[in-house]
């Protein structure tokens, strides 16, 4: 497995945590802590993932090549 493939797997891990995460949040099955309100925890989530979304597509580009 090259280091861009191994990037992959492990940032796609951790996206697909955050959005899991993400949808418990949404459907009420589980509460934030750390003082965030609902909103609060599902926008900080949301711009998580998108970040790594950014993030896996610029690992894709590099182990195209």
């Amino acid at each position: 497995m090259t280091y861009f493939a191994k990037g992959i797997q492990k940032t796609q891990l951790k996206r697909d945590r955050k959005a899991a995460l993400l949808v418990s949040f949404r459907a009420g099955l589980c509460e934030p802590t750390h003082g965030m309100t609902k909103q609060e925890a599902i926008t900080m989530l949301s711009q998580d993932i998108a970040d790594y979304n950014e993030i896996l597509a610029r690992l894709r580009v590099h182990s195209d090549r």
